[in-house]
């Protein structure tokens, strides 16, 4: 049992275990991650793009690649921890807790990075302005506008979400901001801003200059007038521009119709296809986050009291 602890605790474990994690962490980077088995078979040649499927280097931080010496790391780390922490009470003075500190901390960072990549879920939605998405806890986000700005040069500089939240009618939180390094955080979700794209959407223009924009599954209704946006397609010839397909019925209209930029009138209304910007969110939930929270902060505790503690000792031997 005593030979068993001893390589348990061992520095050399330590190293080799730091280094297998550090070596599949870098191929991870490297590696796209999350991707289908056929998408890896299109980027690599056939024998890398295996090794890269059956091995879990394509999921690498949901695999036993990583969770094998990353828990083994754990253990490692926790029986050093625990035969420090012996000996350190074993002391009657100048006992120095700064190190325990600083192990239990990256425990509990290593408990959290486990937790993230084995229950951390993901998930993304396209929203147009005046659009809604209802969150699992019950909230709707809704998109009040977004600000596209850029550089001189044309290069986007930054995209900013303007959303609100209300729950059961009412609204509690308005005009909040989603940039790309300032997420927004409901509950358990944090909303990041991911993406923005221009989409074919269909413009209904009534004769007193009032127009409402539709996305693809949306309708419009005005008296005996509907006029559903169904989907999208390119021209017959394939060489035109893309044209939006609706299922159309009144204004002695009954059937589908295509329109595209200059226009189709239906009654005393004039639909066009036009590119309507929109936003893209990535909703995340990590369970792993408060653990990593409350192990950076064990981490930064532990860091500076062992720093202030050799600080004292220099001081010590300075004025001797």
């Amino acid at each position: 049992m005593r030979e068993f602890w001893k390589k348990l605790k061992s520095i050399k474990l330590a190293i080799t275990l730091i280094v297998i994690l550090t070596v599949g962490s870098l191929l991870a980077t490297l590696i796209p991650q999350g991707k289908a088995a056929e998408e890896y078979f299109k980027l690599y040649p056939k024998i890398v793009a295996e090794l890269v499927v059956q091995s879990g280097l394509g999921r690498y931080f949901s695999s036993l690649l990583f969770f094998i010496p990353a828990l083994a790391f754990f253990f490692n780390l926790g029986a050093c921890t625990v035969d420090r922490l012996a000996r350190e009470l074993r002391k009657k003075q100048k006992r120095r807790h700064g190190p325990d500190i600083l192990h239990i901390g990256l425990l509990v960072l290593i408990i959290g990075s486990l937790v993230s990549f084995s229950a951390r879920e993901e998930g993304m939605v396209r929203l147009v302005p005046g659009e809604s998405v209802e969150l699992p806890a019950g909230e709707i986000l809704r998109l009040i506008k977004f600000t596209d700005e850029r550089y001189e040069d044309g290069r986007p500089k930054d995209w900013t979400s303007i959303v609100s939240l209300e729950k059961d009618g009412v609204v509690f939180k308005e005009d909040v901001p989603i940039r790309v390094n300032k997420p927004l955080r409901i509950g358990g979700i944090t909303l990041y801003q991911n993406s923005y794209a221009s989409t074919l959407g269909v413009a209904v223009a009534s004769p007193d200059g009032k127009v409402v924009n539709l996305a693809r599954g949306e309708s419009f209704e005005d008296g005996d007038v509907r006029i559903f946006f169904m989907t999208t397609e390119m021209e017959a010839s394939g060489a035109g521009e893309p044209l939006a397909v609706l299922r159309v019925k009144g204004g002695g209209l009954d059937g589908a119709l295509r329109t595209g930029s200059a226009g189709i009138s239906v009654a005393q209304f004039r639909v066009s296809a036009v590119q309507i910007l929109s936003t893209g969110l990535q909703a995340v939930r990590d369970p792993g986050y408060p653990f990593v929270l409350i192990a950076l902060i064990l981490v930064g505790l532990g860091t500076t009291l062992t720093f202030a503690q050799k600080l004292k000792d220099l001081l010590k031997e300075e004025q001797a």
